[in-house]
């Protein structure tokens, strides 16, 4: 599930993502590149203090494992500009992102530990982002 877990218009991540892809040279001699054109699934959510492409990722402050969960937290500081969260998408480089704002103090991923590659559960902000 990509849901905030807040119950006021929490932001959500499209559980899939269309995506496009070619390669950025000519096919080795003798090979066709082809677009599978599938839709790739949500995997995970990441933080930044800033647009990602100015290259801002911040780290989790802690992480817990309880059970065959896994728990991220963020604690974000006060401040003059928006956090972001970006949405990313198994298989993909490709990756969609908005801005949190800047109220939010605290950002949590559960993660799903029983997968040899954690699969994100859901995620939320208090207070919550809209």
């Amino acid at each position: 599930m990509s849901s905030a877990h807040a119950t006021s218009t929490p932001l959500q991540c499209p559980a899939r993502l269309p995506v496009s892809q070619t390669i950025d040279s000519p096919a080795p001699n003798g090979w066709r590149s082809y677009d599978s054109q599938q839709a790739h699934p949500l995997i995970s959510v990441s933080f930044w203090s800033g647009p990602p492409d100015q290259l801002t990722m911040l780290a989790p402050s802690s992480g817990i494992k309880q059970r065959d969960t896994l728990i991220n937290t963020w604690a974000l500081a006060a401040a003059e500009t928006d956090y972001w969260i970006s949405c990313n998408y198994f298989d993909t480089a490709a990756i969609i992102a908005r801005p949190l704002g800047t109220a939010a103090r605290t950002c949590t991923v559960r993660y799903d530990a029983k997968r040899t590659q954690p699969k994100m559960i859901d995620w939320y902000c208090t207070p919550p982002a809209r």
